[in-house]
């Protein structure tokens, strides 16, 4: 965790200093994970510098794509009317461009409003690891999804030779079970998490639901965009609806049109030996898309279930 030693000054506070003193350099220094410090240079971007002279750090999770008027509804209004009160991290490469290690919500909003944003620029080189784990600190207004948090993890686990979710979720420092969750949630198509409104500020519980979803048409060799074509949005959502509303009815559409396409699978039934016996049996079941076959054997000589389960096993081994 990177941490301050001295609070952190308001933007309004910072406009009010530069404004008595403009040859004072504001300061400040960051401890990280590591228990490096880093001293840092408190600047303001304007808005209409925000594009040329800023960019995101490679490092930073959040997914600019699926930033929307949508995503920033939290904070869009108080940036147009007071501005912005909280200075994001910065680290300048080579080329003198400000690399966002947090806020880049807050940049989208200056752009668009063409309001200033002020940053505290690190003035030395830090190690990924140490950025890697102050990026995760600075969530005071979002959270992070898991799905953003673990964009990275695949990459991590290929450049650490990692073969297991132990080795990543030992080396980050957290639990297996949260490693996996995060890994999951970043591995779905973004197809899928397209369809949504604020498509990155889904409800962590959602993406074990979409996992699932994308799992079974990949069993059904079912094609996702045209599973999404299938969708009439329309249908459950309209404009009055609030974000949170529409992510949950789009869910809810999504599950209800794949349970109702494996309701259509339908099953024939046939003997492959009669007994007298109604309560011995083997007969095999078929579906109607031919994808699947149940074996059901009844009260038959525990030697031939045994020579059964050999012949199938040598077949479909090879």
């Amino acid at each position: 965790m990177a941490r301050p030693q001295d609070s952190r000054t308001s933007f309004k506070q910072g406009n009010k200093l530069s404004k008595l003193n403009k040859s004072q350099t504001l300061k400040k220094t960051f401890t990280f994970a590591s228990g490096k410090t880093a001293t840092a240079t408190r600047i303001v971007v304007t808005g209409k510098e925000l594009e040329s002279k800023t960019a995101i750090h490679r490092l930073n999770p959040r997914r600019q794509a699926s930033l929307t008027l949508d995503s920033v509804r939290d904070i869009f209004n108080s940036i147009k009317s007071e501005g912005v009160h909280t200075e994001g991290v910065a680290a300048k490469n080579n080329n003198g461009i400000y690399e966002l290690l947090d806020s880049s919500r807050r940049r989208f909003c200056c752009i668009h409003l063409e309001q200033e944003l002020p940053l505290w620029v690190i003035d030395d080189v830090i190690d990924d690891s140490d950025l890697v784990s102050f990026i995760t600190t600075t969530q005071s207004v979002k959270r992070l999804s898991y799905r953003e948090l673990g964009s990275c993890y695949s990459a991590l686990m290929s450049v650490n030779g990692f073969t297991k979710l132990d080795e990543l979720a030992e080396h980050l420092s957290i639990g297996r079970e949260t490693c996996r969750k995060r890994y999951v949630a970043a591995s779905i198509d973004q197809k899928l998490i397209d369809v949504f409104p604020d498509c990155e500020g889904l409800p962590n519980g959602f993406y074990a639901k979409l996992a699932k979803i994308e799992k079974q048409l990949i069993k059904d060799n079912g094609s996702i965009n045209k599973f999404i074509s299938s969708l009439n949005l329309n249908q459950v959502i309209n404009d009055e609806s609030t974000v949170e509303d529409k992510q949950r009815s789009i869910l809810l559409l999504m599950e209800s049109k794949l349970k109702k396409s494996f309701d259509k699978i339908s099953w024939k039934t046939s003997h492959i030996a009669k007994y007298d016996d109604k309560n011995t049996y083997a007969k095999v079941s078929k579906s109607s898309d031919n994808r699947s076959v149940k074996i059901e054997l009844s009260r038959l000589p525990n030697e031939l279930y045994d020579d059964i389960l050999k012949y199938i096993s040598n077949k479909v081994n090879g």
